[in-house]
């Protein structure tokens, strides 16, 4: 079987479909694209400007959720979904949950607190292939930081917000964990989408300092542990995360 990720490194959903690939044994190779112009290139070649991307065996899926269930099809070991109905409904809940409501609200976080830091954008990109000489990195970052900002919608009222809900949102990730829904020996694909979202909120220091340790936290660091990228405490403002 022949696998093409396209990706934005530190992406999360990105992040969640190289474990999938990973953990199903599939080998791949990954194409790594800048930020802001990675849309373009998207575009071209799925017909929409989002990662991740994936060719598989010639096949083109675009998107964490369909890719994960494009996998499942071809490479049904180790399964990412459960094969009971009533479990299977439960956990694409917490999924689509995951994607829908976690995924941008990361994103949003993440991009507030690179545009008080940019500095911070280049840690983001450790290990990954991206052609770009580090001068030229460090004089993009503020400008691409204040671009994704405005691309994802993080205006401070919109930050503050997801700030204020934080507790709220993690204590739902501890519920499904004590119900079994995710945190299990194995992951399933909820366990990737929320695990990945999180993971990347983290190394935020302010909100990782806020969060605290906790089941959420600890589902986080198991399946995503090393993940690329640090924001230095203090870029945040203090009132938003009282």
């Amino acid at each position: 079987m022949a696998a093409t990720l396209y990706a934005v490194p530190a992406s999360h959903p990105c992040a969640c479909v190289e474990r999938a690939l990973q953990l199903k044994a599939v080998e791949y190779r990954r194409i790594d694209l800048p930020p802001i112009a990675h849309k373009a290139v998207q575009k071209a070649r799925f017909g929409g400007g989002t990662v991740p991307g994936l060719v598989l065996d010639g096949e083109k899926v675009l998107g964490s959720r369909p890719i994960i269930r494009a996998l499942e099809a071809t490479t049904p070991e180790p399964p990412l979904l459960p094969s009971d109905p009533n479990e299977r409904k439960s956990v694409e809940l917490a999924e689509g949950w995951g994607d829908e409501v976690l995924q941008p609200l990361v994103r949003r976080v993440l991009w507030a607190a690179l545009g008080r830091a940019p500095g911070a954008l280049a840690s983001y990109g450790e290990g990954s292939k991206l052609p770009i000489p580090a001068p030229l990195a460090r004089l993009s970052a503020p400008l691409i930081a204040r671009a994704k900002q405005r691309f994802s919608g993080a205006s401070d009222l919109n930050v503050r917000a997801d700030l204020a809900h934080l507790e709220n949102h993690l204590a739902r990730v501890d519920r499904w964990m004590k119900h079994e829904v995710i945190g299990g020996d194995a992951p399933n694909a909820a366990d990737l989408q929320i695990g990945s979202g999180l993971a990347l909120l983290l190394t935020v220091e302010d909100v990782a300092g806020v969060a605290g340790s906790r089941p959420a936290t600890e589902l986080a660091r198991r399946w995503f542990p090393g993940y690329p990228g640090h924001v230095p405490s203090g870029a945040l403002p203090a009132a938003w995360l009282s």
